[in-house]
This record gives C-alpha cells, structure tokens and sequence, in this order.
C-alpha cells in the first residue's frame, strides 16, 4: 500500500510543475483582442484624433479622421452584429459627419438589440438636437433619466431642451440636479451663467458660474470672454478689460469682444487702447456704427474733436435713428466748444425718446441754443 502511494505522490509531483508552467505561458496576441474589438478600437482612435484636429481649428483634418471612424465602425458591426456597442459607435461617428438619418438608424438598431442602455438614447437624443428635432430629442433624453437618473449628462442635455422650450425652472431644476451629480462639471456651469447672462440679466450669479468654470478649467477662454463682459455689466471695466483680452488673445477677431474691451477701455481712460480695438472692429467689418460711435467717443475724449466727430456723423449716417449716437456727438461738440451743435444733437436725441437727453437739454440748453 505503501508503495502505491509513493507511486501516486511521484505522478503528481511530476505533473504540478508542467500544470504551474503551462498558467504562466502568456496568450498569443492574436487572442487579445477579438476582431471587432480591433475595429472598435481604431475607430475610438480616429475620432480621438478627430477631437485633436477640431482643438487646433483644422476642420477639414477633423472631417477625415471621422469618416475613417464610420468605416472602422462599420467593419466591427459586420464582424458582431448581435452586439449594440458598434451600433452605438457608429451613430456617434455618422453625428459627427452630419449624416443624421443614417445615424439615428444605427442607433435604432443599437436600441432593437439592447433597450436598457440610456447612452443609446443620450447621443440619439443628441443627434435629434443636431438636426432640429426637438420633440424627438427631448423625448430620448426623458428616456435616458427614467433610466439612469443619475446620469449627469442626460439630465443636462434634458435642460438644455428645456431651456430652449423656455420652461426655464424645469432647466434650472436639471442643471441643479446635473451639478449635484457631478459638481465639476464644466459645461453646466457655462450655460446656466449664460442663461444668467442673457435671460435673467443677473450677472452676480453669472458671475459666479464663470467664476467656477475657469475654477475648473483655467483654459477655457470662452469662460474669459463671458466672465468679461458680465464684469462690464457688473461695472468692473478694468476685470472686463483683462478677462477680455485673454480671450481676444485667442480669438482676435470676435468683434463683439473687441468693441466690449473698447467700452471697457473708454471707463478707464485708456482711450488710445479703445481707439486701437475699435481699428481693429472696422477693418474687419468697415460698416459697423457701434465701433464708429465708440471710437468717436474715445477721440473726444482725447480731444481729437475733429476726429471724433466725423466718426460720429459716419455712425449717424449708418444708423440715423440711433440716439446714443447724438448723445456721445452732442459731449464732443460741448467739450470742443460747439455748445449750439451739441444742443442740437440733444433735441434730436430727444426726438428720438431719450430720457437721458431731456435731462441734458434743461440742464445745458436754453431755448435759444436749441
């Protein structure tokens, strides 16, 4: 019996080793990775590479990447066609080439083969929004919450559509529930200072939503050029003047910017930096009255008043029925010593409904100036 046992313990000691040996030999590559998985892959790849070409404003570059990414997508839904995740990639790569009707179908059939996936339904939705169609949009992005509610992504999608609607508490509600989910999440924080911004005209919360976006991300230069222009709301020209020419850094030909910085410009004093972005605003766009009006106003105030008059008569020609602009000719003439022209410019404005300017007329006119 002995003997026996002996025999057994020398068969299994002579086996263990080559057991131990075989665990250890490492898979062939080819094993890896499943050939849709590799399809998969490269096309993650290429719309990655998308992304980069989009950062550096190559759109072109951008374009290619993700045709490439439809075909990688296309090869792995071939190679798996009971799988919804190439399905899904597709369509995702197909929204980004603006070929929306082919990519809600893919991601109908990502849908058909599993329903319980509200990423599906997330970038459906986004797709629907892409092309205008709200309703769909906002129908897929209702599915996507009652299916995870706590997908920040889904529940700030659903507020943007609902802020568009203009049902602005239910917005509020999931931009809220958005950042409660995921309280560095940047996008969030943009659009609701924007609503703040442009809908409600409460630019201390504006304010403070800019704030936590460049908080969260000190390059987002978009953030630089709301954040300024709420500070020049707020009455802060010099904060305006700085975030303003961060982002003008970047974006040198936004005019909106450049005749923001401008005005700012003019509250400080710094007249002949004012006068060198309005420059820039009419070489861009040599009709805009705005930047006549202010660069006008900056010359005035450096006592170019032959200057700043006739950049004033030109915004007045473009937009004769623009009463600031008499207003702003009207303090050039007065402090050029035109005191007869600047009451004339008042009446006008008067004419024209400014308050403003019936308080100037009793206050600097008699009626024989006028």
């Amino acid at each position: 019996m002995f003997k026996y046992l002996l025999r057994y313990i020398s068969f299994l000691l002579f086996l263990l080793p080559a057991y131990l040996h075989a665990q250890e030999i490492p898979k062939p590559k080819g094993a890896v990775a499943s050939g849709p998985a590799n399809f998969l892959e490269e096309g993650n790849h290429k719309c990655d590479s998308a992304q980069v070409h989009l950062k550096n404003k190559d759109q072109k570059g951008s374009d290619k990447f993700y045709k490439e990414a439809v075909k990688d997508y296309k090869k792995a839904v071939k190679a798996n066609p009971a799988s919804y995740v190439p399905l899904y990639r597709l369509g995702m790569a197909l929204t980004k080439t603006k070929d929306y009707k082919k990519a809600i179908k893919s991601f109908n059939e990502a849908a058909a083969i599993d329903s319980t996936r509200e990423v599906i339904y997330l970038e459906r939705g986004k797709t629907y929004k892409e092309d205008g169609k709200t309703k769909e949009a906002l129908k897929d992005f209702n599915k996507a919450v009652d299916l995870n509610f706590d997908d920040p992504a889904a529940v700030y999608q659903r507020g943007m559509l609902e802020e568009r609607g203009n049902n602005m508490s239910a917005a509020f509600e999931d931009y809220a529930r958005a950042i409660e989910l995921k309280p560095d999440f940047e996008d969030v924080y943009m659009q609701r200072g924007i609503v703040f911004f442009n809908v409600k005209k409460d630019f201390v919360l504006a304010l403070i939503d800019f704030n936590k976006v460049i908080e969260i991300n000190k390059a987002n230069t978009e953030a630089y050029m709301w954040r300024g222009r709420t500070k020049f709301n707020g009455g802060d020209f010099q904060g305006a003047d700085q975030d303003l020419s961060r982002y003008i850094d970047y974006e040198p030909q936004d005019i909106n910017a450049l005749i923001t910085r401008g005005a700012s410009r003019i509250n400080i004093n710094n007249n002949s930096g004012a006068v060198e972005d309005f420059d820039a605003v009419l070489e861009l766009d040599p009709k805009n009255f705005i930047a006549y009006m202010n660069r006008g106003t900056a010359k005035g105030a450096m006592k170019k008043f032959k200057e700043g008059i006739k950049d004033l008569d030109m915004a007045i020609q473009l937009k004769f029925d623009y009463s600031t602009a008499y207003i702003n000719r009207a303090a050039v003439k007065f402090a050029s010593g035109d005191k007869k022209g600047a009451c004339k410019d008042l009446t006008k404005a008067d004419g024209l409904n400014n308050e403003k300017a019936y308080e100037l007329i009793k206050k600097y006119c008699k009626e024989e100036e006028r």
